[in-house]
């Protein structure tokens, strides 16, 4: 007799789902959930303040014996998620979207399995991107030593520890923008133990809650401040400079080396140097030319002009950016 599996619990929630044209895109993701592979799974759907007739929509599935429901009476998608928190009863939970779905049926199957197999806290994966014109893309798995600069996974592909979550208190509602951001940022700033899978697990509609919000940067720029910036000497415009790169563009090498030195995490401060070079690198062009038999090789940087360098290492001209 073998040991039953870990139980995961997938929370959905919904509001007002024909109102917002997602009744298709419902029903795609609860044939998902139903057709999983793995055997020990509870699907909770959140309704959250519905007041469409959605209510009658999940009771299909609820009488099917598919979903089981909560109505949760206050607005909010991380308020609704928090819900799913409170009432689960499996060892991990994942939160899968009212218009998002499974890449295969084995998807669930493939993340308890790494969860089962390498003894970690969570795992998170790759996602196929589903934009609005027809076009697919894929949510490659990021550097996860760049948190800090936006790098996230998608939250659809992560699978988590139901003692972990509710060690934290469900999603830090401080930020209501970034919420899943923001518990991705204290998974990996306090080692917890995880794994990536470098395949994709879910599929993603492209303009979700967050997309189209202004202050996102801005949110996940305060939230850094909050939890790390303010101790390591940054201000909040450091903090909003390093948010997907923009430093690299924006400011100078001696701000972003100077940036780089504030970073106290160690994993964090030599991804960020790295990325840093290889940015650089990305604007340099080099040409190299023979004068008779010596080699001369040009150096063009877009941001700080040229240099000619005898036998390659030694610079003998050099113009400047005007």
């Amino acid at each position: 007799m073998t040991d039953k599996k870990p139980k995961i619990s997938i929370v959905t929630c919904v509001w007002n789902l024909y109102k917002e044209n997602r009744v298709e895109t419902f029903r795609q993701t609860m044939e998902s959930v139903h057709n999983q592979t793995y055997d020990n799974i509870e699907h909770i759907v959140i309704n959250n303040n519905s007041n469409d007739g959605t209510d009658k929509l999940i009771a299909e599935y609820v009488d099917k014996g598919w979903a089981t429901c909560f109505f949760h009476p206050v607005q909010g998608i991380w308020n609704a998620m928090n819900k799913g928190v409170e009432v689960a009863t499996g060892d991990y939970i994942n939160f899968m979207n009212s218009d998002d779905f499974y890449v295969s049926e084995r998807s669930v199957e493939i993340a308890m399995n790494a969860i089962i197999k390498n003894g970690v806290e969570f795992v998170y994966a790759e996602a196929n991107r589903l934009f609005e014109d027809g076009r697919i893309g894929r949510w490659y798995l990021p550097d996860h030593n760049l948190i800090f600069m936006g790098s996230c996974p998608c939250h659809q592909t992560l699978f988590l520890s139901m003692n972990v979550i509710r060690e934290y208190g469900g999603f830090d509602l401080t930020f209501p923008l970034c919420c899943d951001d923001r518990m991705f940022l204290r998974l990996l700033a306090e080692k917890r133990k995880f794994i990536c899978i470098p395949k994709p697990l879910a599929n993603f509609r492209q303009g979700g809650f967050s997309s189209h919000q202004d202050g996102y940067q801005r949110e996940y720029a305060q939230n850094f401040l909050n939890k790390f910036g303010q101790y390591w000497g940054m201000t909040y415009e450091d903090c909003l400079s390093l948010y997907l790169g923009h430093t690299f563009a924006d400011k100078s090498i001696k701000y972003n080396r100077e940036l780089a030195k504030k970073i106290k995490n160690k994993e964090w401060r030599i991804s960020f140097e790295k990325s840093y070079k290889d940015y650089l690198k990305s604007l340099t062009q080099t040409t190299l030319y023979l004068f008779g038999r010596i080699p001369l090789l040009k150096k063009r940087h877009e941001n700080q002009g040229s240099c000619l360098y005898l036998f390659g290492c030694i610079p003998i001209i050099k113009k400047n950016k005007t």
